[in-house]
């Protein structure tokens, strides 16, 4: 029975995994001691565990401690009940019974310190508020001072925008021109397109020669020049 009983704790607290039907795992935890709601095991039941005998020094310094002990307490204990009679005793705020008038006149100086305080309050106030407006208004006129500047600089640049498209429109093809233009494009054909050499030749269009031994074009002779 006790083989049975010693068996099924260690199955119940070995580390085991186990799979469900549904794929998840169970795993048991091993218990470093003998959990609390588990019974005395039969072995141990009427076992009387042996009082240690103590010698008569280890008795000795175990009482010499225990006394020391006791005694400190009862200092702090004595030391803290004289300091709460020494403070109910000294205090005035329980014994002294004021008049009606010192009453008053106590009341009267508490609301005149606090008006002072108030007062000066007040001021550091509106010495701040001051200094808070004047730097908002300095930096106001700087937030405007640079928005004239972009504003000029930008109207500057505007009427330079306008002058280069003046001057350009000069050059403009207007309807009444554009047949002239044509006829102007047709007698003299622009071919933008050339090629360079490894000696640094330019040739000019599509249509120049490509033989070595054809002569430079003005171009060629400035380039090689």
């Amino acid at each position: 029975m006790l083989r049975a009983g010693c068996q099924l704790l260690t199955q119940s607290t070995l580390p085991a995994v186990k799979t469900g039907s549904n794929g998840f795992a169970l795993e048991f935890v091993r218990w470093r001691r003998k959990p609390r709601w588990l019974p005395v095991a039969k072995s141990k039941i009427f076992r009387v565990p042996e009082r240690k005998k103590q010698t008569e020094e280890e008795r000795t310094e175990l009482m010499r401690l225990h006394n020391r002990y006791k005694t400190q307490l009862r200092s702090v204990r004595q030391y803290l009940r004289e300091e709460v009679v020494r403070h109910e005793e000294t205090s005035t705020v329980d014994h002294i019974v004021l008049t009606p008038e010192q009453e008053e006149a106590e009341y009267q100086a508490l609301i005149a310190a606090n008006a002072e305080w108030n007062a000066t309050i007040a001021r550091e106030r509106e010495q701040r508020l001051a200094k808070e407006r004047d730097e908002k208004v300095a930096y106001v006129h700087e937030r405007l001072e640079a928005r004239q500047l972009r504003d000029e600089e930008r109207r500057e640049r505007a009427n330079e925008a306008v002058l280069r498209e003046i001057e350009r429109s000069k050059t403009y093809i207007t309807r009444e021109g554009l047949n002239a233009a044509i006829e102007t494009a047709l007698a003299n054909p622009v071919d933008p397109n050339f090629a360079i050499d490894m000696a640094g030749n330019l040739y000019q269009g599509r249509t120049t020669s490509q033989l070595p031994d054809a002569d430079p074009q003005p171009d060629q002779q400035a380039l090689s020049n």
